[in-house]
C-alpha cells in the first residue's frame, strides 16, 4: 500500500559561498525555459518558488521546508506564493546547531517528526532541473522497484563539483562519487524519494555521528549515507533523465552564468 507523500526542501544552510552578497540564494530570480513539461517558458521565477513548483507537478500537496534564522524571510514568501503551488501546504522546522553541525543529514533530521510515514520527495531549493515534471517518472520508477531509495540523475557539465553516478543497466548504483578531480561519468544526482527504511539508517548514523567526538565540527556527507544504505543491502535505484539537465547555483559565479545560461537558451 501506498503511503502519503510529503515533499521536503533543505533551505537551512548557511549559503557562505554567496559572499559578500546579501540576498539568499533561494531568492535568486531566473528564466524558466521550456522543457516540454508544462512549464512556463519565458517567465521569471525565485529559485524557491522553482522548487515548490518542481514538486507540484510531481503531485506533492504538502511540504516540509528547513530554515534557519537567517531565512525566515522564506515564510513569507511562500506562504504568499500564487500560481501552480498556491495550494500546497508549507511547514517550516528551524534548523539549529549549525555552528557544529554541517551536513544535508542534519536538516533531514531536523525535520525527521515530519517526514517519517511518509515518501518523501526531496528538491533542492539552489537547483534547476529540468524536465520540471521529473518528479512523475521517478515516483513511477521508485514504486515499480519498490525502492528503499531512488536517485533522480541528470547530465551536466560540471560533475566534478557535483554528485556523479554510475548506472548499470538494472538502475542498480555500480559506483557514486563525491566531487571527484576526474568523473568516471557527466551526469549528477539532484532529486531523491526514500521511505522510512532509509531515513531510519539515516537518522542511525546522525546519531552515532552526534556521539562521536572525533567527528564533531566535521561534516556528514548525504553521499556517506547514500554509501552506507547500499552496502547494508538497502533497495537503492538510481534513474537517468537522458535528455534532462541539472544547474547547480552555490556560488554568485552559478548564479551569474545561470542567467547566462537561460538568456542564451532564450
Amino acid at each position: 500500500m501506498k503511503k502519503s507523500i510529503m515533499g521536503f526542501i533543505p533551505a537551512g544552510g548557511k549559503g557562505v559561498r554567496m559572499k559578500p552578497f546579501m540576498l539568499i540564494k533561494e531568492l535568486w530570480p531566473f528564466i524558466i525555459q521550456d522543457d516540454g513539461s508544462g512549464g512556463h517558458n519565458g517567465e521569471v521565477t525565485l529559485l524557491i518558488e522553482n522548487a515548490m513548483n518542481v514538486l507540484h507537478k510531481g503531485g506533492v500537496e504538502n511540504v516540509v521546508c528547513t530554515i534557519n534564522s537567517d531565512k525566515e524571510m522564506l515564510i513569507k514568501i511562500l506562504s504568499d506564493i500564487n500560481g501552480q503551488a498556491s495550494d500546497m501546504k508549507v511547514s517550516f522546522v528551524h534548523q539549529k546547531r549549525l555552528d557544529k553541525e554541517y551536513g544535508l543529514p542534519f536538516a533531514i533530521a531536523a525535520a525527521e517528526p515530519f517526514l517519517k510515514e511518509h515518501t518523501v520527495f526531496m528538491k533542492f531549493p539552489d537547483t534547476v532541473v529540468y524536465p520540471m515534471d521529473c518528479f512523475k517518472s521517478l515516483y513511477k520508477f521508485h514504486c515499480d522497484r519498490n525502492s528503499d531509495l531512488t536517485l533522480g540523475v541528470f547530465p551536466t557539465n560540471r560533475a566534478e563539483n557535483l554528485g556523479p553516478v554510475v548506472i548499470d543497466k538494472n538502475n542498480k548504483i555500480l559506483k557514486l562519487e563525491d566531487k571527484p578531480k576526474n568523473p568516471s561519468v557527466d551526469n549528477t544526482w539532484n532529486i531523491l524519494i526514500w521511505e522510512n527504511s532509509f531515513l531510519n539508517l539515516l537518522m542511525q548514523e546522525v546519531n552515532n555521528f552526534r556521539n562521536n567526538s572525533i567527528a564533531k565540527n566535521q561534516e556528514l556527507k548525504i553521499y556517506d549515507i547514500v554509501k552506507k544504505a547500499i552496502d547494508d543491502k538497502l533497495n537503492i535505484n538510481a534513474y537517468l533523465f537522458e535528455n534532462g539537465k541539472c544547474i547547480d547555483i552555490s556560488s554568485i559565479h552559478d548564479a551569474a552564468l545561470l542567467w547566462e545560461i537561460e538568456n542564451i537558451s532564450n
